[in-house]
């Protein structure tokens, strides 16, 4: 089942590093995703913390589709 929120956001929170092996540490990009209106049907915020090639890569796909949905509805 999916559930939807009606926000997100995108953030760097300081507590979310990554040790790495040969020392050092990897910032994590953290999506919130969380409902900004009261709805009947409360659903909790959810959140996930990407690597940094990883938050590019959802970047880059998310532009992508954006690109598409323009094309597709006309609007561009």
């Amino acid at each position: 089942m999916t559930s939807y929120r009606d926000t997100i956001e995108a953030l760097i929170d300081p507590a979310q590093t990554e040790a790495l092996l040969e020392g050092g540490s990897v910032q994590h990009v953290s999506i919130v995703l969380y409902d900004q209106q009261p709805w009947d049907a409360y659903e909790p915020a959810v959140a996930c913390t990407l690597r940094p090639s990883e938050a590019r890569e959802l970047a880059f796909q998310l532009l992508v589709l954006a690109e598409h949905a323009e094309l597709v509805s006309g609007s561009r």
